[in-house]
C-alpha cells in the first residue's frame, strides 16, 4: 500500500510493523525492502503473524504464584509467632489467674514471681504483691484487734472475781492481826506473817486495779496545760538521781489528760527501772519536744534490752519479761496514746538498752488570750 511505501521511505532501517485485528484477534504484520546487490529496493516483502501472548502469561502467573507462596509463608510464620507469644503472654496470666483464685483473706498468701515477664505482666504482677501485702497488714492487726479484745473481755471477768473477796480478806488479817497483838505475847511472828499476806493482798489488788485500768479506761479529762511541771511532778515520785528529764522549751502547751499522761511517764520510766535493775551505772533519760504540730516524748534507758523474738509481743497485754508485773503496762500506754491519734514505737539493743518514742500528734496548741 502506498501508506506502507511512505513510511518504509522515512525511516532509517528500512522496516516498519504494522498491527491489524481480525475476528477480534490480533496479528501484527512487518514490511521490509528487498534490495539488490547495489542495495537499490527492488520489492517490498511482507510478512504476517499472529500475536502470542503465552509466554506473558505464563510468566504472570508463575510470579502470582510465586508472590501467593510468600504471602502463605508469611502468614504461616506470623501465626507461629502470635501462637507463642500469646502462649507465654497466657501462661503468665494463668499464673495469676491461679494465685487469685487461691487468695483467701483468712490464709497464709503467696506471691508471685515471674522471670522475663512483659512490662505490663509485670505492673500486674506488682500490684497483686501489693495487695497480699496490705492483705497480710489487715490480717496481723485484725489479729491483734481480736486478741486485744478478747483479753479485755476476759480481764473485766477476771478482775470482777479477784477484787471481790481481796476487801474482806484484808479486814479479816487486820482484824485478826489487832485481836492476835492484844492476846498473845508472840506479837512479833504474828505481825510478820499478817503483813505478808496483806502484802500478797495488796499485790492482788494492785493486778486486779491494772486489769480494771486496761479494760474499761476512765473517761478522758482534756485540757491545755503545760507537759513540762506535770512530767517533772510525777518523776519526783521515784526520788531516783539516775533519772535525768531534759525538754526544749519550758513551756510545752498541749491538749490532753494530766492523769493519763502521768499514767504515760510512770509504766515507760517503770519499764525503764526494771530493764536496769542489774545495771551497775543505771541511767534513764526522759526527753520532751514539741516540732511543728507534734509533742515527743521519749524514755531511754541503758537496761538489758529486748530480745528480737519479744518484739511483737511487747505491747500485747499480759505480756511481760519480769518476774513481776502483770504485763499490762505498756499495753495501757499504747491505748492512751492511739486514743489521741498518736504513736508509740521504740528500738533496742540486747545489752545496751532501748528507747521508747510516743509521738502524740496534732493536738499542740498555743495559749490563747
Amino acid at each position: 500500500p502506498p501508506s506502507v511505501l511512505q513510511q518504509l521511505s522515512s525511516t532509517l532501517n528500512k522496516r516498519i510493523a504494522e498491527h491489524h485485528e481480525v475476528a477480534g484477534r490480533g496479528y501484527q504484520t512487518s514490511y521490509s525492502y528487498i534490495t539488490d546487490l547495489q542495495f537499490k529496493p527492488i520489492a517490498i516483502l511482507s510478512i504476517p503473524y499472529f500475536e502470542n501472548d503465552t509466554f506473558n502469561e505464563r510468566a504472570l502467573e508463575g510470579s502470582l504464584y510465586n508472590l501467593a507462596i510468600v504471602y502463605f509463608s508469611l502468614l504461616i510464620v506470623a501465626l507461629i509467632v502470635a501462637y507463642f507469644i500469646s502462649k507465654y503472654i497466657t501462661k503468665s496470666l494463668k499464673t495469676i489467674e491461679q494465685r487469685l483464685d487461691k487468695t483467701r483473706l483468712l490464709s497464709r498468701n503467696e506471691k508471685i514471681t515471674l522471670k522475663s515477664a512483659p512490662a505490663e505482666i509485670s505492673e500486674l504482677v506488682s500490684a497483686y504483691n501489693a495487695m497480699i501485702d496490705e492483705i497480710e497488714n489487715s490480717k496481723a492487726l485484725l489479729a491483734q484487734s481480736e486478741r486485744e479484745q478478747a483479753w479485755r473481755e476476759m480481764a473485766k471477768q477476771v478482775a470482777h472475781e479477784i477484787k471481790n473477796p481481796l476487801t474482806p480478806m484484808r479486814l479479816s488479817v487486820q482484824s485478826f492481826q489487832r485481836k492476835a497483838n492484844r492476846e498473845t505475847q508472840s506479837s512479833e511472828l504474828t505481825n510478820e506473817f499478817c503483813e505478808s499476806l496483806i502484802q500478797q493482798i495488796d499485790i492482788l489488788s494492785n493486778i486486779s486495779t491494772a486489769f480494771s485500768a486496761l479494760t474499761n479506761m476512765p473517761a478522758k479529762n482534756d485540757e491545755n496545760f503545760n507537759f513540762v511541771p506535770v512530767i517533772k511532778r510525777t518523776l519526783d515520785i521515784f526520788n531516783t538521781d539516775y533519772i535525768h528529764f531534759t525538754y526544749s522549751d519550758s513551756d510545752i502547751t498541749a491538749v490532753f489528760d494530766r492523769d493519763q499522761l502521768g499514767r504515760v511517764v510512770t509504766n515507760l520510766v517503770k519499764n525503764a527501772m526494771q530493764a536496769t535493775e542489774n545495771t551497775p551505772m543505771p541511767h534513764i533519760e526522759v526527753s520532751l519536744y514539741k516540732d511543728n504540730d507534734c509533742i515527743t516524748l521519749k524514755v531511754k534507758d541503758n537496761g538489758i534490752g529486748i530480745k528480737e523474738t519479744d518484739r511483737d509481743k511487747i505491747f500485747e497485754p499480759r505480756f511481760t519479761t519480769k518476774t513481776s508485773g502483770s504485763g499490762l503496762g505498756l499495753a495501757m500506754v499504747k491505748n492512751i496514746i492511739l486514743s489521741y491519734g498518736g504513736t508509740i514505737s521504740f528500738t533496742s539493743e540486747v545489752g545496751k538498752g532501748s528507747e521508747f518514742t510516743a509521738v502524740l500528734a496534732h493536738f499542740l496548741k498555743t495559749n490563747q488570750t
